[in-house]
C-alpha cells in the first residue's frame, strides 16, 4: 500500500511538472508570436502582416497561431496593449527629471508628444488602431493605460488627499485630448501648431483648474 501511494504521488508530481512545462511553452510560442507580429505590422501595416506570413516568419504553422490567437485582430490588439504599456512607462521615466509634480507632468506630457511620432507607436496605435480595433475600442485602451498615469500625476499636483476623481478625471480628459490630437496634427504636418505652444496651454490649463479645485475645499 505504501508503494502504491508514494508511485500515485510520484505520477502526480510529474503530470503537475509536464503541465508547468507545458504552459511555459505556450507562454514562449505566444510572446514569439507577438514580437513578431509586431515587426511585421510595423514594416508592412495590419493587412500586409498575414497570419501565415507572421507564422512561417516565427517559424511555426498558422495552426499553432490560431492556437493562440483567435484571429489577427486579437493579435493586433494585444500588440498595441503592449505598445501603449511601454510608452506609458516610458513617459513616467522621462517625466521623472522634474524637480516637483508640477515639473514632471510637464516634462512627461512633452515626452508623450515626442513618442507619439515615432514610426511603430505612430502607425499601428495612432493610425491603423481605431480603424482596426474600432473608434471606441480604441479610446478605451488609450484612456485605460493613459489615464492610470495622468490621474495619479495630478492628484500629486494637487497635493490633496481628501481629492475626488469626478475633480481629477475632467482635467485627465482634457490633457489626454490635447495630446492625441497634438499628435494627429504634427502626423498631418499642421504648421499652425508647435509643441512649445501646446505645453504652454497645458500648463496654463492645469494652473487654472488647480485654482478651481482649491476653491472648492
Amino acid at each position: 500500500m505504501v508503494q502504491v501511494e508514494l508511485d500515485r504521488n510520484a505520477t502526480l508530481l510529474l503530470r503537475a511538472a509536464m503541465g508547468k512545462k507545458s504552459a511555459a511553452e505556450a507562454e514562449k510560442t505566444r510572446k514569439l508570436i507577438v514580437s513578431t507580429a509586431r515587426s511585421l505590422f510595423a514594416e508592412h501595416g495590419f493587412a500586409g502582416a498575414t497570419t501565415s506570413r507572421i507564422a512561417k516568419t516565427a517559424g511555426l504553422t498558422e495552426g499553432a497561431f490560431f492556437h493562440h490567437f483567435k484571429d489577427k485582430k486579437a493579435l493586433f490588439a494585444e500588440v498595441v496593449k503592449i505598445l501603449q504599456r511601454e510608452f506609458a512607462y516610458e513617459v513616467v521615466i522621462r517625466g521623472s527629471a522634474g524637480k516637483n509634480a508640477l515639473e514632471r507632468f510637464i516634462l512627461g506630457a512633452r515626452a508623450s508628444i515626442e513618442l507619439s511620432q515615432k514610426h511603430e507607436y505612430l502607425r499601428l496605435v495612432l493610425i491603423e488602431a481605431p480603424t482596426i480595433l474600432g473608434g471606441s475600442n480604441w479610446r478605451e485602451i488609450d484612456a485605460i493605460t493613459s489615464l492610470s498615469v495622468i490621474e495619479p500625476a495630478l492628484a500629486a499636483i494637487a497635493k490633496r488627499e481628501d481629492i475626488e476623481i469626478r475633480q481629477i478625471r475632467p482635467m485627465a480628459l482634457l490633457t489626454l485630448g490635447l495630446l492625441n490630437e497634438t499628435a494627429f496634427a504634427l502626423v498631418r504636418s499642421d504648421g499652425t501648431i508647435t509643441v512649445d505652444d501646446v505645453i504652454d496651454v497645458l500648463e496654463m490649463s492645469i494652473n487654472d483648474w488647480l485654482k478651481r479645485i482649491q476653491k472648492s475645499k
